[in-house]
C-alpha cells in the first residue's frame, strides 16, 4: 500500500479544489433551507435500510452525514439532513423533480441513467451474484436456464440475467423483502442481486449457513455511486469532496474513517468484504483513475 504518495497526492488534489461559500441551485437551495433532502432505501442491507428501531443506518447513510458535514462547513450555518424513501422505480424521478438533493444507496452507474441525472464518484463496486439454497447447483449463468430467479424490475440485476441467460424464467418482485420470502417459501429458486447487499440480507436470515451467494466472480461487475441531479458542479464538487475524504481515509488507516467502513464491511460486520480488495477500488479513486463498468442500459 503505497501511503506516503497517495497522502500526498490527495493532499495536493483537496488543497487544490476551490469549494465555493456556495454557487448552483442546489447549494443556494440548501443554504436557505438548512437541509439536505436525502434519498434513501429502506431494504438496500448494508447500504441503507431501517434497522429493528425503525432508524435509517447503513454505509450510504454514513457517507450522507459526511456530505451534511461538508455542506455545514462550507455554507457556514447548521445544515439537517432529511432522509425520505427512493425506491428504485421512484429515486431518477425524485432526482429530476427537485423533491430530493441526492439518493444514496446501492444505485449502479450507467451510462444510460446519465441522461436523467448525474452520478458522483464510485464508493463501493460490486456486481451481480444471486442468492440461493446452498444445494441448489445453481452457480453459472447456464444454470439458470429454465429456473425461477427473482428479480427486481428494471434493476441492473434484471438486465444482467436477461444478457447472460435469456432462458431463465425472471420472477418480478416489488423489493428485497418480497424476494426474500419467495426464496424461503420455495416459489423462486434464486434471487438476483447486487452480492454485498445479498450478503446483508443472507445474514438476517434465521440460518444463514442453508443459503448461498454464487457465483464467487460477478456475472456482472457494477460501481456504486450517489445520483445527483444534472448540471450542478458545485454541488456535485461538494459530494465528490467529502467522499474521497472518506476513501482516502479508509486507504492511508485512518481510524474514524476505517471505523466506519469495518462497521458495515468488517468480519464482524453486518456484509463481510476484505478491505484489501476495496483499497484497490478506492485508492484508484483517489489518485484520480476510477474504474467503472461500462454498461450501457
Amino acid at each position: 500500500m503505497k501511503k506516503l504518495p497517495l497522502l500526498a497526492l490527495t493532499s495536493l488534489l483537496l488543497s487544490s479544489l476551490v469549494l465555493p461559500a456556495w454557487g448552483g441551485p442546489v447549494l443556494e437551495r440548501i443554504r436557505e433551507t438548512g437541509v439536505i433532502t436525502a434519498g434513501a432505501r429502506r431494504d438496500a442491507v448494508p447500504f441503507a435500510f431501517v434497522d429493528s428501531q425503525g432508524r435509517w443506518v447503513g454505509y450510504s447513510i454514513d457517507m450522507l452525514e459526511r456530505i451534511r458535514r461538508q455542506a455545514e462547513k462550507q455554507l457556514g450555518k447548521p445544515i439537517q439532513l432529511k432522509l425520505v424513501e427512493a425506491t428504485p422505480e421512484e429515486r431518477f424521478n425524485l432526482i429530476q423533480a427537485n423533491k430530493i438533493d441526492i439518493e444514496c444507496a446501492s444505485s449502479t452507474f450507467t451510462w444510460a441513467r446519465t441522461q436523467k441525472v448525474d452520478f458522483s464518484v464510485s464508493y463501493f463496486a460490486d456486481g451481480t451474484k444471486i442468492l440461493t439454497r446452498a444445494n441448489s447447483g445453481l452457480e453459472s449463468a447456464a444454470s439458470l436456464n429454465g429456473r425461477a430467479v427473482g428479480v427486481i424490475p428494471n434493476s441492473t440485476n434484471e438486465k444482467a440475467i436477461k444478457v447472460l441467460q435469456p432462458a431463465a424464467n425472471l420472477v418480478p418482485l416489488q423489493d428485497q423483502a418480497e424476494g426474500i420470502a419467495k426464496l424461503e417459501a420455495g416459489e423462486i429458486e434464486a434471487f438476483a442481486g447486487d452480492g454485498i447487499v445479498l450478503e446483508g440480507l443472507r445474514q438476517k436470515l434465521k440460518k444463514p449457513q442453508d443459503w448461498a451467494i454464487v457465483p464467487n466472480f460477478p456475472y456482472q461487475y457494477e460501481s456504486y455511486a450517489c445520483l445527483l441531479p444534472k448540471d450542478d458542479s458545485d454541488w456535485r464538487n461538494l459530494v465528490n469532496y467529502a467522499l474521497i475524504q472518506y476513501m482516502e481515509g479508509v486507504v492511508s488507516d485512518q481510524t474514524a474513517a476505517v471505523a466506519v467502513y469495518e462497521k458495515w464491511f468488517g468480519e464482524e460486520g453486518l456484509a463481510p468484504y476484505p478491505r484489501d480488495t476495496v483499497n484497490d477500488y478506492f485508492q484508484g479513486i483517489v489518485d484520480g483513475f476510477e474504474w467503472i463498468p461500462i454498461i450501457d442500459y
